[in-house]
């Protein structure tokens, strides 16, 4: 009788939600069960999201269907990047991502392109130099003006802040959805304005899973988590 998910049940009571919690499905399966331990549950909650019956947008916090994991474009350029840091910095971290991701959230495309690779703090000199070899339009982060168009097809070395949520595509080490909408929101260099971030924010949570709570860490980790909270509780 444990191993009963009753699937059905559950959407019925909790499909029309915006979201639900840890909490609402220990009630739910505890309906049937009023003393079902919690392990037991918790085991539930594994099995609908193997199921792609739900999926988590935070800690303890979920959504009906199936997670959508957002892949960024991998550019040639990228590739090359990717091609240096191996064979010159092997043992850096570091991601890549790029300006027109933004494209994908925002009404009004963005007419320029850059290219970041955020790279561990005792390796961006290192990075910047080893980059501009190839890319003589290579710039440091710390040296860019507020005229982004003047850097159109730019690659901008940044330093990474520790542990940055990553993802790996076709083998390569890139941004998180989750870290650029931070970078985004905190960062000088984005000329979002505070309507248009919350434009951003909502498109990507309405089109991606995205978890909040990671989110939440790295804007901890940047001294920025209060900027954060307030986009999210704006949205919801």
């Amino acid at each position: 009788m444990y191993d009963t998910l009753h699937i059905d049940e559950l959407y019925n009571v909790l499909g029309n939600s915006e979201r639900v919690s840890t909490f609402d499905i220990v009630n739910f399966y505890r309906s049937y069960i009023p003393d079902m331990p919690i392990s037991t549950i918790r085991w539930k909650i594994h099995s609908l999201v193997d199921k792609g019956i739900i999926y988590s947008i935070g800690r303890g916090i979920y959504k009906f269907g199936r997670k959508t994991i957002f892949e960024p474009h991998i550019y040639r350029k990228t590739e090359v990047i990717a091609d240096i840091m191996r064979r010159r910095l092997p043992f850096a971290s570091y991601c890549q991502w790029d300006l027109s991701v933004a494209n994908t959230f925002v009404h009004h495309l963005l007419n320029i392109q850059l290219y970041f690779v955020d790279v561990e703090r005792d390796a961006v000199d290192a990075a910047y130099h080893e980059i501009r070899d190839t890319y003589r339009h290579t710039i440091l982060y710390r040296n860019l003006s507020e005229e982004l168009p003047y850097y159109d097809g730019y690659i901008v070395v940044r330093n990474m802040a520790v542990d940055a949520p990553t993802i790996k595509v076709s083998d390569l080490p890139m941004a998180s959805l989750e870290k650029i909408l931070v970078d985004f929101a905190i960062d000088r260099l984005f000329p979002f304005q505070d309507t248009e971030i919350v434009d951003i924010y909502t498109n990507a949570i309405d089109s991606y899973a995205v978890n909040s709570s990671r989110m939440l860490r790295y804007a901890g980790r940047r001294g920025r988590r209060n900027i954060i909270e307030e986009i999210l509780d704006e949205i919801n």
